[in-house]
């Protein structure tokens, strides 16, 4: 007869770590509302595109697709700081 789920330990830390990254999902998706701002206004303003900006942007996005795909389930790895955190690509070659 096998065991319910909420009896393996394993659960439990799972819940505990989905709590905290839903707490840091909140803070990340704040961060990128700021930086979506902060770029939108600089590129209105300015023929330049701020690429350093952009690629934190494009950094943060990926932090948050992390976050979710551990929070669904889809994977079993934690996201930063347990992995390194997500490098993007920057598109200067243009």
């Amino acid at each position: 007869m096998s065991k319910p789920g909420y009896s393996d330990q394993g659960f439990w830390f799972r819940l505990i770590f989905m709590v905290l990254y839903w707490l840091v999902l909140n803070v990340a998706i704040t961060v990128f509302g700021i930086l979506v701002i902060l770029v939108s206004l600089m590129k209105l303003g300015s023929r330049h595109e701020p690429m350093t900006l952009i690629v934190w942007l494009k950094s943060v996005t990926a932090f948050i697709k992390q976050i979710f795909s551990f929070l669904s389930f889809a994977e079993e790895e934690k996201p930063f700081p347990f992995q390194s955190w997500p490098q993007v690509k920057s598109d200067e070659e243009a």
